[in-house]
């Protein structure tokens, strides 16, 4: 008995110490420790069985199942029989959204070139279904009905959504050129009028002008210099990486796929092309790892990432001055002071960047890559670079900045770093290609002399 008292004592002990801790911590701890990355350390704890089992008798939680309106319902259902027309299978139409649901809209928004987060917003939902009721209609009638059987459903969807860029569908552009148009009855021609001789008379003599005295000089008024270039006040744009993707996805997809090493032809656009694929890796990754975070709604884990950026807030206003080092040096101070291990603070940091960018909050985006490549992780210098290079979450762009974090993320990953946002080699050849550090970079020609 005494024994099983002193256990108890000591674990109650333990319970109490970990909230004082923080508790004595300063603020900017307190909110990069806070409740998600405590939650990341408790899901290392679940993966022994012997504390779950311990944790699960001190501990009961209650579910609250809230129910779906009638209306969400319906539009859910309408959402599932549009994308397994299109041929994104779902399963059954039943207005309930589950895993296999949100994985047939990520293939959808990735087959669309849109951020396959698994998650509709209202453009995407509304383009969805507005291509279902579409192709009730034209899907069997030229070219359409062409398009289905020798390409698919999901064919037929790429071609509304090229029509929707302004791409024509040839077969249509052609039944426009081919079909005639209304000819309007020719009127009678008129009878041709009977030339009569007419004889002209002779012109008379013109007078001599006569002398013009010139007219005094009037004193002429004085103009107002009021002239001057127009003067505003802007106020500033936050450009949004969404959009951004958006764009340069959908011209990727037109264009047959993204540039491939030794192909680069436009630099800033192949840029363009892995920032939006490192970003599609990011989102990937941070719901992976959110998945496993016990006991936390997403709205939750939203609200500690907020306080995240707000954290390295300090550190994001050096981008524009201070080199790549000397702001991973001022960042890492703080996270060595949050008393957190370095380890959790990377796992935290990775699901941040991919709310980030899911939420379209470029600070947050920005925050959470800076506190990775503090933490050890360099790869991650190429997001600061891409947001850097268009000015996204920094305010103003800086060609200069970009290519030093740049350099900073490819001489991580040349000093033995790991390859992180699926940097695989034909995207890291790219990125140096395009950077201007790839071997097909010009250079001054040399000739040996003649002496």
């Amino acid at each position: 008995m005494l024994r099983r008292n002193i256990c108890a004592t000591l674990v109650a002990a333990s319970l109490v110490a970990v909230p004082v801790e923080r508790a004595q911590a300063n603020d900017a701890a307190a909110l990069l420790g806070g409740a998600l990355l405590g939650g990341i350390i408790v899901n290392e704890v679940h993966k022994n069985k012997q504390r779950q089992r311990a944790r699960t008798t001190t501990q009961r939680t209650t579910r609250r199942t809230y129910g779906v309106s009638s209306a969400q319902r319906a539009q859910n259902r309408q959402v599932q029989s549009a994308l397994n027309y299109f041929g994104y299978n779902v399963g059954v139409v039943d207005g309930s959204i589950g895993r296999k649901t949100r994985a047939g809209v990520a293939r959808y928004q990735a087959d669309m070139g849109y951020s396959p987060d698994g998650y509709l917003d209202d453009y995407e939902r509304d383009f969805l279904l507005n291509s279902y009721s579409r192709a009730q209609v034209s899907s069997h009638v030229p070219p359409y009905n062409t398009i289905v059987a020798t390409q698919g459903q999901q064919a037929l969807l790429r071609t509304y959504r090229n029509e929707q860029l302004g791409i024509p569908t040839q077969g249509v552009q052609q039944a426009a050129a081919v079909a005639p148009a209304p000819v309007a009855p020719a009127p009678a021609p008129a009878p041709a009028p009977v030339p009569q001789q007419v004889v002209a008379p002779a012109p008379a003599p013109a007078p001599a002008p006569a002398p013009v005295a010139p007219a005094p000089a009037q004193p002429q008024a004085a103009r107002a210099d009021t002239a001057a270039l127009p003067s505003f006040t802007f106020g500033q744009v936050n450009r949004s990486a969404n959009d951004h993707c958006g764009q340069i996805n959908a011209l990727t997809a037109a264009n047959g796929g993204v540039t491939t090493p030794g192909r680069v032809t436009d630099a800033e656009f192949a840029l363009n092309e892995q920032f939006c694929l490192a970003r599609n890796h990011a989102m990937s990754e941070s719901n992976a790892i959110a998945a496993t975070i016990p006991n936390m709604t997403e709205g939750q884990i939203e609200g500690q990432c907020n306080g995240l950026a707000q954290v390295i807030a300090p550190q994001l206003q050096q981008l524009g001055a201070g080199n790549p080092d000397q702001v991973a040096s001022a960042t890492r101070g703080v996270l060595e002071k949050s008393g957190q291990p370095m380890d959790q603070l990377t796992s935290g940091g990775k699901v941040c960047l991919g709310i980030g960018y899911r939420t379209d909050n470029a600070q947050m985006a920005l925050a959470s890559a800076v506190l990775l490549v503090a933490a050890g992780q360099g790869g991650y210098g190429e997001i600061v670079s891409h947001h850097m290079r268009e000015g996204i979450g920094t305010g103003r762009a800086s060609a200069q900045m970009a290519g030093a974090w740049m350099q900073k993320a490819l001489g991580a990953l040349d000093t033995g770093g790991d390859m992180v946002l699926g940097q695989s080699p034909d995207r890291v050849a790219v990125l140096r290609e395009a950077s201007g550090g790839g071997a097909s970079a010009a250079a001054l020609p040399a000739f040996p002399s003649g002496n």
